[in-house]
């Protein structure tokens, strides 16, 4: 997550809004996965149920295994424990820097939306929601 931080800040230029701590991470209404091999982990993402909608955080493959299709999967499995625990939207918002993201995000369906929650418009901001 501290290597995320940093990416994300030299991204846009400021640290991150809205970040969740590593004692939120623990909440009974927050999921946090990893991808691991041998034991380093490589991808994470985290869902944070909020009721009427489930807001993904924290997705984040470490540069040096990016194009593996880590991302995809880490989406795919975050999606599937949000459908399990009975879950209709996902919502999530993303830096207007982070094409990558961007890209993965609306080849798995994801569509544009206003701000939601605690979140504003601003400029480097781009919000998203797929219906599950």
């Amino acid at each position: 997550m501290e290597e995320l931080h940093v990416y994300l800040s030299d991204l846009d230029r400021h640290p991150p809004a809205h970040a969740l701590s590593a004692d939120a991470l623990r909440q009974p209404q927050t999921t946090f996965m990893t991808a691991r091999v041998d034991g380093t982990p490589l991808a994470c993402g985290a869902a944070v149920d909020h009721g009427e909608y489930t807001e993904l955080k924290y997705m984040y493959v470490l540069p040096a295994c990016r194009g593996m299709g880590l991302g995809k999967q880490m989406l795919d499995a975050l999606e599937r424990q949000v459908r399990a625990t009975g879950g209709t939207l996902v919502k999530l918002e993303t830096g207007t820097a982070q094409t990558e993201s961007i890209e993965l995000y609306e080849r798995a369906g994801y569509r544009r939306c206003r701000p939601f929650g605690d979140h504003h418009a601003v400029p480097s901001s781009i919000f998203m929601e797929k219906p599950l």
